[in-house]
């Protein structure tokens, strides 16, 4: 009886001090915090984006690019080139304290998606 006392009693103290120790979640964050987070997420996908097609365009230039590859290449530059301003709109957006319409950031999303599976598809 004393050895099944014993054994209850080391679980319960295991449970406490577990509980006592595990991490409490930090505060929640602000819409102006997950708005900035998608900012940097956007820039991030349409720097990695703009390399590639750099690199496609480098090799187009010099003819070693197939021709399926160029109309990959000639699609990534005009969703690019159409993805900059829109990025650039929602940066000056939260610059001015503001925070984007979700419509704007669904906008930035659709083209994003739509790069990532051209490229995808190369």
């Amino acid at each position: 009886m004393n050895r099944k006392r014993s054994i209850l009693i080391l679980v319960a103290l295991a449970l406490i001090v577990g509980c006592a120790t595990a991490p409490t979640p930090g505060p929640a964050k602000s819409a102006s915090q997950i708005a900035k987070e998608k900012s940097l997420y956007f820039m991030a996908v349409y720097k990695a984006q703009f390399d590639d097609a750099a690199v496609m365009g480098a090799l187009g230039l010099q003819g070693k690019l197939p021709p399926g590859q160029l109309q990959v290449y000639r699609i990534k530059r005009e969703l690019l080139i159409k993805l900059k301003p829109m990025i650039e709109a929602f940066d000056a957006i939260l610059a001015g304290g503001g925070i984007p319409a979700a419509g704007r950031e669904q906008e930035i999303n659709n083209i994003i998606n739509q790069l990532v599976a051209t490229a995808g598809g190369a």
